[in-house]
């Protein structure tokens, strides 16, 4: 578990006070490893150091070294959030401390220190009781972080709003190098979402403020080609390996480009269907299934399901209630598919076979990306919560987002916890291993291990 950790502290833009002195490198720790760390009380002190470092929660948290408690003072607060300072002991044997943290609600946690030499602001993020994925660090990221999408088991692909391409990072190593296109589109800005193609070994981003998309080598990160499109706003990506072709959807013109891969060229697009969002070939890849997040023609009640025929090119029906569908994704079984509906703060599980709604599961404000888990136990959501309540969601709101966790078995909420600002961007692992989110007013990425793995 030590490896994830390493090099994850940050100065988020959530605090903007920048640490003097520092030296506090936190490790989760499993219970069974608290005997290789000596008891304070039979160990020398050299005095004490002021740490600064990031809790959540805060209020009612309580940090301890052994038995002796360790005051901390709130520096600055976002939310539950809180930046804090606090005298750690500093022991000469070498051997560094472990803290041990508490909060009502909240599942006991512990944490070492191992070395003054590994420096850097920690967040430290308690698991809620009972949940079955913990969270396992934090990472800095560029401006806005609109998505991220696993390219193996350890890195991640993360388009940046506003700022000059994508961030590949890699979670294991804490490692980071910025994707960007040649220099008139990155000044653009506007990266939106990605798909890794490894059959052809591509790794593709769109750009919506430049109406593009760029390739890169899904190896060596390579800048291979870009490709102008007559959409406006281009967003959601989809592979059709069957025809080699991508589909991108563009929101400003209402309609979707169709690329071929080959010569990275738009070969058409589709009459406007209404705003498009998300995009999902059906099985034998004779429908197209697409997120309305609203109609061209309000008299059909706005957003819906669209199902767009391959063969006749055109849009033959829209099924399910109005709203503002966000993303599909497949169910684990055939037949069955989940879309996000962003307005009315639900996801929905659709029948292909019936072309109907078959259940609406209840979650927080703003459902954003979802992602099925590659074992089909798991429905991820990240729910980015009510925007600001006068100036929309580019300024922080009034709560913080959560993150829900519904078990495909039932179609029930598993669980759920509270993230950060704005959790938008979410994918899993793999291996099943890690759930990672997008904390998109934060700059950031969260990373949670699941239990098992």
């Amino acid at each position: 578990m030590s490896s994830i950790l390493k090099k994850i502290g940050f100065k988020s833009n959530a605090f903007l006070i920048i640490p003097i002195f520092l030296f506090l490198f936190l490790v989760c720790c499993e219970s069974g490893n608290s005997s290789l760390i000596s008891s304070p009380s039979h160990r020398e002190k050299s005095g004490t150091n002021p740490v600064r470092l990031s809790l959540h929660p805060y209020k009612g948290t309580v940090v301890k070294n052994g038995e002796e408690i360790l005051p901390f003072k709130v520096l600055e607060t976002d939310k539950n959030i809180a930046l804090v300072e606090m005298e750690v002991p500093i022991f000469t044997d070498g051997k560094g401390i472990e803290l041990k943290l508490s909060s009502p609600g909240f599942q006991n946690s512990s944490f070492v220190a191992k070395s003054t030499a590994d420096l850097g602001e920690k967040l430290i993020a308690l698991d809620k009781e009972g949940v079955t994925h913990r969270f396992a660090g934090r990472f800095k990221t560029g401006v806005q972080p609109k998505s991220v999408r696993f390219i193996d088991n350890t890195r991640l692909a993360i388009p940046l709003l506003e700022d000059e391409g994508m961030d590949i990072l890699d979670i294991k190593t804490g490692e980071t190098v910025r994707l960007s296109p040649p220099e008139k589109y990155k000044k653009k800005l506007g990266f939106v979402e990605t798909i890794s193609i490894p059959e052809h070994n591509e790794l593709w981003v769109s750009q919506m403020q430049a109406n593009a998309v760029h390739v890169f080598d899904l190896k060596t990160l390579a800048y291979k080609a870009s490709v102008d499109l007559t959409g406006k706003w281009s967003k959601i990506l989809l592979y059709d390996a069957t025809r080699d072709l991508v589909y991108c959807s563009n929101w400003i013109s209402e309609d979707i480009s169709v690329i071929d891969r080959k010569t990275k060229t738009e070969v058409r697009k589709t009459d406007k269907i209404g705003l498009p969002r998300g995009l999902l070939l059906s099985k034998d890849g004779k429908e197209l299934y697409i997120a309305q997040f609203s109609a061209s023609n309000q008299e059909s009640g706005g957003g819906r399901l669209g199902i767009y025929s391959m063969e006749k090119e055109r849009l033959i029906d829209t099924i399910g209630p109005p709203g503002n569908k966000r993303h599909i994704v497949p169910g684990p079984v055939e037949n069955k598919i989940y879309v996000s509906d962003m307005c009315c703060s639900k996801i929905e599980v659709y029948d292909l076979k019936e072309k109907k709604v078959q259940k609406s599961i209840p979650v927080f404000d703003k459902p954003n990306t979802i992602a099925l888990s590659p074992d089909g136990k798991y429905l991820y959501v990240s729910c980015r919560g009510p925007n600001h309540p006068t100036e929309g969601y580019l300024k922080k709101g009034l709560v913080l987002g959560r993150v829900y966790v519904i078990d495909t078995s039932t179609d029930t909420v598993k669980e759920f916890w509270e993230a950060g600002n704005q959790p938008t961007g979410l994918d899993v692992s793999p291996d099943n291993r890690y759930l990672v989110i997008s904390d998109f007013l934060d700059n950031q990425i969260r990373v949670y291990r699941r239990d098992g793995f």
